[in-house]
């Protein structure tokens, strides 16, 4: 029954019943579902939660929920669809300060990378977008560099398709803001 309505939820997103999923507790509910779902179940909810993360009262309340503990994980071990949108739902999460934090210090950072360089086209457009947007705070440009994301996204930037390209092209922009990585 949780697989079926999960995925009846998934479904049904549009502007009016995103508010409604957040009132009636959606966020929770997503949340424990991307942890302790089965595959269909952990699928949706990623789905959902990176549909979710678009607002910005939500990326709060996702990452309160213990959202971005579920996601990184996901993005890390999950199959291809969940780690697509895991890192999906990173992204839009990692347009708050806070979040920002939060991901490095889950091990987002390794993660993404790793996407970058061997994830499937989803998730190296996915992954890209999430490192522009962490790239932003100055800790996390040390990090990236550090965890070998200079390496990953130049030829991501080059030999990507046309939106990898973009995505890499202004995540180097962003760490080209911290001195060590100018010369990296």
């Amino acid at each position: 029954q949780q697989e079926c309505a999960a995925a009846a939820l998934c479904n049904l997103m549009n502007d009016a019943n995103k508010v409604a999923i957040v009132a009636a507790g959606g966020i929770e509910l997503f949340v424990a579902l991307a942890r302790d779902g089965n595959e269909m179940q952990k699928e949706c909810a990623a789905a959902v939660l990176c549909n979710l993360a678009i607002n910005d009262d939500n990326r709060v309340a996702i990452a309160a929920a213990g959202g971005i503990e579920v996601l990184v994980p996901l993005a890390r071990d999950g199959n291809e669809m969940q780690k697509v949108l895991a890192a999906g739902a990173l992204w839009s999460l990692a347009h708050n300060d806070d979040n920002r934090v939060a991901i490095a210090a889950a091990g987002g950072i390794e993660v993404l990378v790793s996407l970058a360089r061997d994830g499937n086209e989803g998730q190296k457009e996915n992954a890209a977008g999430a490192l522009w947007n962490l790239a932003i705070n100055d800790d996390n440009r040390v990090a990236i560099a550090a965890a070998g994301g200079i390496e990953v996204l130049v030829p991501l930037a080059r030999d990507g398709n046309e939106m990898q390209k973009v995505l890499a092209a202004g995540a180097l922009w962003s760490l080209a803001h911290n001195d060590d990585n100018r010369v990296a």
